[in-house]
Order: C-alpha cells, then structure tokens, then sequence
C-alpha cells in the first residue's frame, strides 16, 4: 500500500475541530474530549487523532486511482472550504451572502450530519443482532439458513466472521450511495431557509461540540421528527462563541442575509446541552471548556438558578409568540407590532437581542418608532 493512500478518514473535518482547540506545533490543533462510554475526560489530544474511520469512504471495486475518490472530494470540496464558509459566517460585518456563498454554507456545514457514520453503525448493530438470532436456527451441522431484505442466506457457523464482514460491507456501500443522495436533496430542500448566527456574549460560557454535531430537530418538540420535517431547526457550534441556526422552512424567507443575535449563559446553557444529548461517542471542546460545562450544568440544577431559568426562558417565548403574531397579521409598522417590539427592548431579557434592536432601527428609519410611544 502506498504511503500516500488516505485510509484515515476523518467524518469530522480537522479544519472544523481546530476551531475548538489550540494550536500546537506544526500546525497541529488540540483539544480536550469527554469519552461517554467510560467518563473519562482525555486532556490536549490531536484533532488527527479523534472522528476518524479507517476506509470509510474507500470505494470498493474501483480502479486504484478512483478508490479515494470520494475521500479527495470531501477534502477538496468541504474540508478546504469550511474555513472560508466559517470566516463568512462569524465576521459580523457580513450581512448579505450571494447565492452561491449562501448553498455552499448549506453544502459544507450539512455535510457534517450526512457524512458521519452513525447510520452506518446502527445498521452494523441491527445486522449484528439478526445474525446473532439466526445462529440459533443453525441446524446440525451447523448450516443457517435464512432471508433478510427479500435476499437468501447460506452459511456454516465457522464462517459467522467473514458472514459479518460481508454484510457490513454491503452496509458501508449502501451508506456511501444513499448519504450523497440525501445530502444533495436536502441542501436543494433548505435552500430557501433564514440562516442566523447567535453570538455568546459571555466569555465565562464557552460552547463545546462533539462527534455529531449537526443537530436537526423540532423546533416546538426538541425531537428528530424527519429529515425533511418542514418544522425541523438545524443547528451548528461554529467555536466557543458562535453558533449556527438554520430556521424552519416553514417560516423561511429565501432572503440571503444573515440574521445576528447576541445571546448569555442561558442560551449555552441550553445549546451544551442539545450538543452532549446528540453526542455519538465525544464531547469536544477547548481545553478547560469541557469542565466549564459541567459546572455550569451543576448550577442550573441548584433549584433558585433552576427557576429563573425556565421563568426567564417563559417569558421570552410568550413576547416573541405574541410579536411573531401580531407581525404575521398587521405587518412590521403597525402601532401593535411596533407597542410590541418596543415593550421587549425595554426588558433586561432582550436587551442585547440585535435582531429586534436592527428591526428598531429600521424602523426608526422609516419614520414608524414614535407613532405609539408608550
């Protein structure tokens, strides 16, 4: 084998975990990463080192220059893209993307979900559970017999190794065609989304992020309900201060801009805790960052942090519904829509909200912010 064949393939690209890390020598990066399985937190490891799978991408079959085909795609096209698309979405002086930016924002961070190999893993534990039954049914001499997915199988006992082998092989090629399909419809399906981008203007609450940290869910249940769910949110950790938030289609606005907002220890409060629940096998995160999280889950569970918590997060909920409706139906410059922005900007919970403050200037601009002072 040729030195130079990339048989370690990273589901997660370095170029995104460097952003939670430190620079080391060589231009190494570095990072701490909470193990789940055991508890243990492993301190100032490699980013080459971690969410990576040998050959998981190598294209059985294939002629030795088109093997790593697939591999050289995600450097070129993602892995070498991403600090681009992460430079455009964390400069706050960017307000407008083009089309083009906009779809390989979609492309390179959505990517980070389809690409990891978790599908793939469930399915590997699924046939491992069926081979496992069959081995029951194995006859006298020890030959099993059986279908699965409308396919006959025949094999002896002694073979249960290659048997596993070949069927999770079957699975990783099944996984390498029906990921890129996926990806690319759904990248067409949330073209038209509102992308924001939450800045944390605590600098004692760092964001952290793990293994699979592209998490889609519903925007009212918190739960997966469908890749395609209109009503899904999709989230993404950008570095310890900025996230990514793509919106609903079922509110998109197929504008280009980016929305920025500016959030406290609340909010990645909440966010650490979507990324450690969607967690495969890692938390990840700057050194230091990890334990930060986990005292700073510890004092939400004291029971007065506890109840300001879920009071502030209420009534935060209750004026955004109520400025969300009477937008929908009287518009932005109504003297209700406006009564209604300008009762939360009074309040110490959306103080530092900078989308309600540009929609305040906007409005100041067109002539509408003193037409119901109160």
């Amino acid at each position: 084998m040729a030195k130079n064949e990339p048989i370690k393939q990273h589901y997660i690209p370095r170029s995104y975990l460097k952003n939670f890390g430190v620079e080391g020598n060589n231009g190494n990066y570095f990072v701490d990463a909470y193990r789940l399985e055991d508890d243990l937190l492993l301190e100032q490891i490699s980013t080459k080192s971690i969410c990576f799978q040998k050959n998981l991408y190598t294209i059985p079959n294939a002629e030795i220059d088109r093997k790593y085909d697939l591999e050289y795609h995600y450097a070129e096209h993602v892995d070498s893209e991403f600090p681009k698309i992460y430079k455009l979405l964390v400069d706050e002086n960017v307000k407008i993307l083009t089309s083009e930016q906009k779809r390989q924002v979609l492309y390179v961070c959505l990517s980070l979900y389809f690409r990891t190999p978790r599908f793939l893993n469930h399915q590997n534990a699924f046939t491992d559970q069926i081979l496992d039954r069959m081995l029951l049914y194995a006859d006298e001499n020890g030959d099993v017999k059986f279908t699965f997915e409308e396919e006959k199988h025949e094999f002896n006992i002694k073979d249960i190794g290659k048997v596993r082998h070949e069927f999770k092989e079957r699975n990783r090629i099944k996984f390498l065609v029906q990921h890129l399909e996926k990806w690319k419809e759904f990248v067409d399906f949330k073209y038209d989304c509102t992308i924001n981008v939450h800045r944390i203007n605590d600098e004692d609450a760092p964001l952290i992020t793990c293994d699979n940290p592209v998490s889609i869910r519903g925007v009212k249940s918190t739960r997966f309900e469908g890749l395609f769910n209109p009503d899904s949110v999709i989230t993404l950790p950008l570095d310890t201060k900025y996230y990514l938030e793509i919106f609903p289609n079922s509110i998109a606005d197929g504008q280009t801009r980016i929305n920025r907002m500016v959030h406290d220890r609340d909010y990645v409060f909440t966010t650490n805790g979507i990324v450690q629940i969607n967690a495969e096998k890692l938390i990840i995160g700057k050194p230091g960052t990890i334990e930060r999280h986990f005292e700073i889950q510890s004092s939400y569970e004291d029971s007065e942090n506890g109840e300001q918590f879920v009071e502030k997060a209420k009534y935060k909920l209750e004026q955004l519904q109520k400025f969300t409706e009477l937008f929908e139906k009287k518009g932005l410059t109504s003297k209700e829509t406006v009564g209604q922005l300008r009762k939360m900007l009074s309040h110490e919970y959306f103080k530092d909200e900078d989308q309600l403050i540009q929609m305040k200037r906007l409005l100041i601009a067109a002539g509408h912010w003193n037409q119901n002072p109160k």
